[in-house]
This record gives C-alpha cells, structure tokens and sequence, in this order.
C-alpha cells in the first residue's frame, strides 16, 4: 500500500512540472526576424507547347487536316533531331467553333463551323533546340504555339545556397536588432522555412527561321523565419 501511494505521488508530481515547464518557456523574451535570400541558375531543361488547329464546314475534313498537318509536324520534329520519346500528345479535341467562341449571327448559328485541335507537348534535356522546334513545327504546318517555358532538372543546389544565405540574412538583422535593443542573444527556438521558384525567362516566340529564345535565369527566393530567446 505504501508503495502505492509513493506512485500516485510521482505522478502528480510530473503532472504538475508541465504546466511549469511551459510556462517557463513562455515567458522566455523573444526576438523574431526574417531573412531573405536568392540563387539563380541558367536553366538547362524545356518544355515546348505546340500543336495544330484546323476548322471546316465538314467535321471529317477537320479532322483529316488535322491530321495531316500534325503528321508532318511531328516527322519535322524527328528529322530536326528531336527524339521520339520526347513528343507526348498533351490534348486532342473536336467541336463545333460555337462551342469556344461567342456566335455572332444566326447564320452562324445555323451552319456550325467544327474546330479540330492537337497539342503536343515536348520536353527538351537542353535549352538550345528551343528555337530549332518551333522553326520546324511551324514550317510544317503547326499553327498554335501556346507555351515555351525552361527548368532546372536539379533546383536543390541553388534552393540550399539560397536558403544559406537566408539564415545568413536573418542572422545578421537579428544581431543589429539585438545591438539597437541593448539586448543579447540567446539560443534559437524556431526556424521555418519557404521557398519560391521564379522563371526570368524570355519568351519571345515569332513565326520566322532562327526563332530567338533566350533562356534566361531560373531564380530561386527563400525566405525564413528564426526566433531567437533573447535576455
């Protein structure tokens, strides 16, 4: 029976060291900065958006167009190089021109137009054939260049460097701080992080051989967070 109680003693004695324990912690005097950095990179990887749209009276003849227009798309692409693997149909669609655009008279109405649609998407391991791929698709027939954009195959170098340099920043914001407060330092309680991811890309797409595509810098921002117990 004694030992009993000596049980039931320990554990009031632990139920009541938390609320201790945490108001302690609470009442320990805070610092909270925010540091930011970047990193930037050339980009060394593409993606390419690009198909063919075709419209007739007769939703057959839509389509055959489409699909001749498309079939020399691609064989262009594969004799500029582009490897097969590297062409992935991304969406195909047929419907009436009034199903995407507002009808504007009763003719219109009457005599529906269809619209066939073919997107492929190609995705590039390097950033120099950009221009090659859409002077191909276009001299082949491809009407609808809806997106180039550029990435990098591996961003956590530049995301570790950039979120280095945050800390760094935070770091030093919270030392002036500190300083001007008349304050010491003290351990770190907390760090959260974030991220973001910029593309500072040209996107200069024109119909003519010798597309000019300037990659550009991929740019990637952290930002953190760190409070600091301070005394």
């Amino acid at each position: 029976m004694k030992n009993m109680h000596i049980v039931f003693l320990g554990i009031i004695l632990l139920f009541l060291a938390v609320p201790f324990a945490t108001a302690a912690e609470n009442n320990v005097s805070k610092l909270i900065v925010q540091g930011e950095a970047k990193a930037s990179a050339a980009p060394d990887k593409a993606t390419v958006v690009l198909g063919v749209q075709t419209r007739d009276a007769s939703a057959a003849n839509a389509v055959a167009e489409n699909a001749r227009l498309m079939n020399e798309t691609i064989a262009a692409l594969l004799a500029a190089g582009i490897a097969g693997n590297e062409i992935q149909t991304s969406s195909y669609s047929l419907g009436t021109a009034s199903q995407d655009e507002p009808v504007m008279s009763q003719e219109k109405q009457k005599v529906p137009e269809f619209l066939a649609s073919n997107i492929v998407t190609v995705d590039l391991n390097n950033t120099t054939d950009v221009g090659k791929v859409l002077d191909a698709a276009v001299s082949a027939g491809s009407n609808s260049i809806q997106e180039v954009s550029f990435d990098l195959s591996d961003p956590q170098p530049q995301k570790d460097q950039a979120l280095t340099l945050a800390i760094e920043d935070a770091r030093r914001k919270a030392e002036i701080a500190a300083k001007a407060a008349g304050v010491n330092l003290g351990r770190v309680l907390e760090i959260s992080e974030g991220y973001g991811y910029v593309a500072a890309a040209s996107r200069n797409v024109a119909f003519d051989i010798g597309t000019p595509i300037q990659p550009g810098k991929m740019e990637i921002t952290a930002s953190v967070t760190m409070t600091y117990e301070i005394s």
